[in-house]
């Protein structure tokens, strides 16, 4: 697995960049060679041998520079805090959870809500399936938000309870917390809707419950919107919105110590790390 994830990573513009870095190294390393030559020609007359091996060695440096990587970080310059971003499965972190839910805040496993998506595992890997219990306490912690609620009677599969876009609860334990956002509309169709503005009102509301119930404990998110979502968004500009909310959100008020933004591996092919990584290290700055 991790050797077919590397073979992703390494795309063309992989490639690229490592053949760029190598060009660079050999020209730094000529530029400190020449005048050192000058002084000492006998010892640094090495010919085409040496030059060869000078090439070698740039690139053998340039694999080690911009080898593709599994995980990158940075930190913000204030507050004290900082955002990854990782490959990996979002289960398996040890941190609190992002879940992207809709307005109704479905459940139901099949033709509403994707088994294979994040939401779906939520429900058979957290909850074991149980259904009844994870409605149950979906249902309790947006008991205090019920003044909210519209009943939407066109809706006949699944729940028709409307919350607005951004709405937010809290799920699990003190030491590990699952935060549902709804980021999308479910239409009586059975597909969600959502849109930048919908997702960048979620996150702010989302960053405050983390503020509230968090405890300054690490939080893992997915993508949001990536999947079913109709946001008209590729992945890679919804990874932006998402680093450029929380940055935006911990600058007026410290949210946690550290964010992760999760990749699965089948989305490798639309999101290019490497471009990922000079944003985030330009955002933090």
């Amino acid at each position: 697995m991790a050797i077919i994830i590397y073979l992703k990573l390494l795309t063309k513009v992989g490639l690229k960049r490592i053949f760029s870095s190598s060009i660079n190294n050999f020209g730094i390393f000529w530029l400190l060679l020449e005048p050192a030559a000058l002084f000492l020609p006998d010892k640094l007359n090495f010919g085409w041998t040496g030059y060869i091996g000078l090439a070698i060695t740039s690139l053998i440096l340039a694999v080690i520079q911009r080898f593709p990587r599994r995980s990158f970080c940075s930190k913000l310059s204030s507050p004290d805090s900082e955002i990854e971003v990782k490959i990996g499965d979002i289960f398996n972190e040890d941190a609190h959870l992002v879940i992207g839910v809709n307005d109704v805040f479905d459940t139901e496993l099949g033709e509403i809500i994707k088994p294979s998506s994040v939401q779906g595992q939520f429900l058979t890997r957290v909850y074991g399936s149980d259904l009844i219990r994870l409605d149950s306490d979906i249902d309790a912690a947006l008991k205090p938000l019920n003044q909210l609620r519209q009943e939407d009677r066109n809706k006949t599969r699944g729940k028709n309870g409307r919350y607005p876009i951004g709405t937010t609860i809290t799920l699990g334990t003190h030491d590990k917390r699952y935060f549902l956002t709804a980021y999308g509309y479910m239409n009586n169709n059975l597909t969600v809707e959502s849109c930048s503005d919908h997702i960048w009102h979620s996150l702010n509301n989302l960053w405050q419950e983390v503020r509230l119930k968090g405890h300054s404990i690490n939080v893992a998110i997915p993508i949001i919107g990536s999947d079913l979502a109709r946001t008209g968004l590729p992945r890679m500009a919804l990874a932006k919105l998402i680093i450029t909310s929380f940055i935006v959100a911990s600058k007026e008020k410290f949210i946690t110590k550290k964010l992760t933004v999760m990749v699965y591996p089948r989305d490798l092919d639309s999101v290019d790390l490497y471009e990922l990584e000079e944003f985030l290290i330009s955002a933090c700055f």
